[in-house]
């Protein structure tokens, strides 16, 4: 069960409860899914519920938790818990299709780049060697962005497993935010 005091400073009291409530008489419903678990859309909010079966994302969501002033170049997680591997976070919005594009063709670059490579390497290896050229200058800002962000959670090895691919990358308050690490 969610504690009160669990849900993060930035959360009125009068709005947590009202939030808690919808969870435990279980006002959510499907919003989507991917590779690692499913995402609920909570009744009225405009806050999603994912519940995930990879450890390591929950890790990183209750490093980011109530920090979004420290790592902007994620979603904004308004709570964490990884006993019951879920967090809940802000909702972003889809790119526009010029964007996504942008972002598409710098993936679809950093994965002949990795092949290449023939060892592990990050899309900020990528990014750094050859990557930014041409690239525009938000999409540049936030991958730079996102690499000091990724080392400053302290999870070792975070860069490899980083899940960077466009349909990760959305907007929130017209920033670029990955929204599945």
């Amino acid at each position: 069960m969610i504690k009160l005091k669990n849900i993060l400073n930035e959360i009125s009291e009068e709005e947590s409860n009202r939030l808690l409530s919808k969870i435990r008489n279980k006002e959510f419903k499907f919003f989507n899914s991917g590779d690692n678990g499913k995402i609920y859309s909570i009744n009225g909010e405009d806050l999603l519920m994912k519940i995930t079966s990879e450890p390591d994302e929950t890790a990183v969501a209750d490093v980011i938790v109530g920090r979004y002033n420290e790592f902007n170049a994620f979603i904004p997680v308004v709570y964490s818990d990884s006993m019951n591997n879920m967090y809940i976070m802000n909702q972003a919005s889809n790119l526009s299709s010029t964007m996504l594009q942008e972002i598409s063709n710098f993936y679809e670059n950093y994965k002949e780049y990795a092949r290449s490579q023939g060892v592990e390497t990050s899309i900020f290896d990528y990014f750094n060697n050859d990557g930014a050229r041409n690239l525009n200058e938000n999409i540049s800002s936030f991958i730079r962005a996102l690499e000091q962000q990724v080392k400053n959670t302290g999870i070792g090895d975070f860069e490899l497993s980083l899940d960077f691919k466009p349909d990760n990358i959305m907007s929130w308050n017209g920033n670029l935010v990955i929204v599945d690490w």
